[in-house]
């Protein structure tokens, strides 16, 4: 038995070593990989009091992630993070300081992006491909009218 909780160390410890990882997300793949779910507690349970794992820090990590690089919207970013195995709470929390300001900002600073390559299309044309890129992307409703309407 304890051979195998190594093993599942070693395995976790590996994936950690490409990318930061959250809880669900290393219990999902050590179970994928055959390990029992004592192991894997066993092995969850090493990892964050070895401070290898923490689903705090990766929320604030992939939120700050997903606003500068991905500009992504409050439902992007909700997804993104879900998709990531994060905590509905934990995404709650961090969303509460993304404003609709922040988001309309993030959202003008994309499309702004996007008109560079799009100037060369009919007005209409235009509105209708930014509308898709950032709904795509997740923001509201209101903040797409407001981004396009400045444009």
């Amino acid at each position: 038995m304890k051979g195998f909780r190594n093993d599942a160390k070693t395995c976790a410890l590996k994936l950690l070593s490409y990318r930061s990882r959250s809880r669900k997300e290393i219990f999902d793949r050590l179970k994928r990989k055959g390990f029992s779910v004592i192991e894997i507690e066993a092995t969850i349970h090493f990892l964050e009091n070895a401070g290898l794992i923490s689903d705090e820090a990766l929320t604030k990590e992939l939120f700050r992630y997903s606003v500068e690089r991905k500009s992504l919207g409050k439902r992007g970013i909700e997804a993104f993070l879900s998709r990531r195995g994060i905590d509905k709470e934990l995404i709650d929390k961090e969303l509460s300081i993304y404003t609709n300001d922040i988001e309309a900002e993030s959202a003008a600073g994309f499309a702004e992006k996007k008109l560079k390559s799009l100037g060369k299309y009919p007005k209409e044309i235009i509105r209708r491909r930014l509308w898709g890129m950032l709904q795509r992307r997740g923001f509201s409703t209101e903040v797409i009218n407001k981004v396009i309407e400045r444009l």
